[in-house]
């Protein structure tokens, strides 16, 4: 039988502390999130869920390491997230972050060996995995 999971006793893998995140327009400073904070343990699923427009696409670039907070701070693994980093990855809103001139399989296979995360011999069946994963093995080419 498997003992119940214990947050209080375990370390989050995604700690956010108390998170503010601003940038800035031409015109005004925004402040896309004030204060945030939340855990997130092993094996949980998490879900960022509002209207367009109040910081959650912010807050992920944040996490990714690509925007800095003003306030607070984000550990990974029990690690300060200072900046992007090869155990992260993360897709774009916007799709103009693909090669167009590549299928789907060749985008995932570019990123696992690009990144070190797999060798050529083996990135074509990682992707293969991946992309059946998230349910577009029809799109692969």
């Amino acid at each position: 039988m498997l003992a119940p999971f214990d947050a209080a006793s375990a370390t989050p893998l995604l700690s956010v502390e108390g998170v503010t995140l601003q940038y800035k327009t031409p015109d005004v400073v925004v402040t896309a999130t004030r204060r945030v904070s939340f855990d997130v343990y092993p094996s949980d699923r998490f879900v960022l869920l509002g209207p367009s427009g109040c910081g959650k696409s912010t807050l992920l670039k944040a996490i990714g390491g690509y925007l800095t907070p003003v306030e607070g701070e984000i550990s990974l693994k029990g690690r300060k997230v200072s900046g992007p980093g090869p155990d992260r990855m993360m897709v774009f809103q916007e799709f103009d972050q693909l090669l167009p001139w590549k299928t789907v399989r060749e985008n995932v296979v570019f990123a696992l060996t690009a990144s070190g995360r797999a060798m050529p011999s083996e990135a074509g069946e990682r992707a293969r995995s991946y992309i059946d994963k998230v349910g577009l093995t029809k799109f692969i080419d």
